[in-house]
C-alpha cells in the first residue's frame, strides 16, 4: 500500500507511513501545550508591549481574541469527532488526543488516518496564526528542512522570547539560536523594506529589537540608501542594514564606557 499523506510505501492495511506516524504523533502530543496558550491568548492573558517597528506605545487590547478562541473549538471538535471513530467519547481536546497517541496503531490501520493527519496539521497552524496577533513574530531563519532533496525555504517566524520556532509548510521545529545566525548571514544580500528587515534582524530570544522608525531615520540622516522600490515602498539590503546597526551598537556601548570612567 502507499501512505495517504506523502505517497511512501506502507504495509498491507496501514495508512500512515511511519514518518508520518511521527509527524501526527509530534503534533498530537502538542495539542496540550497549545490548548492551553489558546486560552491564554483568548483572554488577551498574553498581550505585552507594543510591536516591533512602533513608538513604543500600544493600543489597548480586545477583550478577547476572538479568533484564537475561535481556532480553539475547531481543534477540539477535530480532535474529539476522530477519537470518537474509536469508539470513544471525549469532551476534549487533550485528552482525544492523549487517546489518539495511546491508539496511534489503531489510528494508522484506519483509511480516514490521512485526514486526521491533515486536518490536525491545518488546525494547529490556524492556532499559531489566531495568536500571533497578541505579541511581535520575529524573524528566526530559513527552514533547513529537506525533503526530496530540496530545501523547505519557508521564513520561519518566532514569538518573542521563544527558543524554538515551528515552520509552517513542513512542521519542522528548531532551535532558534542554533540556526538563526546563519540564516540571517545567507540573507545577507537579500533586499527587503525597513518593517521586513526589522522583523528579521529583531531577536526573538534576547528580544533586542531594531524599530522600522530607526531604519528611517538613518536614510533621513544619509547613512543608508535605499537601493530599490518595491512599488512604492524602498527597499534596502540587509547586510548594509545589520552592518550599520552593529556599528550604531558598538558606538553606543563606546559612549556608555567612556562615561563611567
Amino acid at each position: 500500500m502507499t501512505c495517504g499523506t506523502c505517497g511512501g510505501g506502507t504495509s498491507e492495511g496501514i495508512y500512515l507511513c511511519l514518518g508520518d506516524r511521527d509527524k501526527l504523533l509530534e503534533d498530537l502530543r502538542e495539542v496540550e501545550s497549545m490548548v492551553e496558550a489558546l486560552w491564554a491568548s483568548a483572554a488577551r492573558l498574553d498581550v505585552g508591549a507594543g510591536s516591533v517597528g512602533t513608538s513604543g506605545h500600544s493600543m489597548a487590547p480586545d477583550p478577547t481574541n476572538s479568533r484564537a478562541y475561535d481556532a480553539g473549538r475547531t481543534l477540539n471538535v477535530i480532535l474529539t469527532g476522530w477519537a470518537n471513530h474509536l469508539g470513544h467519547r471525549e469532551p476534549h481536546a487533550v485528552r482525544a488526543a492523549n487517546v489518539l497517541v495511546a491508539q496511534i496503531r489503531e489510528v494508522r490501520a484506519q483509511a480516514w488516518a490521512p485526514d486526521l493527519y491533515q486536518e490536525l496539521h491545518d488546525a494547529l497552524g490556524d492556532c499559531r496564526k489566531a495568536m500571533d496577533r497578541s505579541g511581535p513574530l520575529m524573524f528566526a531563519g530559513i527552514c533547513p528542512t529537506e525533503e526530496g532533496g530540496q530545501e523547505c525555504g519557508t521564513p520561519v517566524y518566532a514569538p518573542e522570547g521563544k527558543p524554538e520556532a515551528r515552520c509552517q509548510t513542513c512542521g519542522s521545529t528548531w532551535d532558534v539560536s542554533e540556526w538563526r545566525e546563519r540564516a540571517i548571514l545567507a540573507a545577507g544580500p537579500a533586499t527587503g523594506t525597513a518593517a521586513e528587515i526589522s522583523r528579521m534582524l529583531s531577536d526573538p530570544i534576547t528580544r533586542e529589537a531594531l524599530p522600522q522608525g530607526t531604519v528611517r531615520q538613518w536614510v533621513n540622516r544619509g547613512k543608508l540608501t535605499p537601493i530599490g522600490y518595491r512599488g512604492e515602498k524602498p527597499v534596502y539590503q540587509v547586510r548594509k542594514v545589520r552592518n550599520l546597526w552593529d556599528r550604531s551598537k558598538a558606538a553606543l556601548i563606546a559612549r556608555r564606557e567612556r562615561m563611567a570612567a
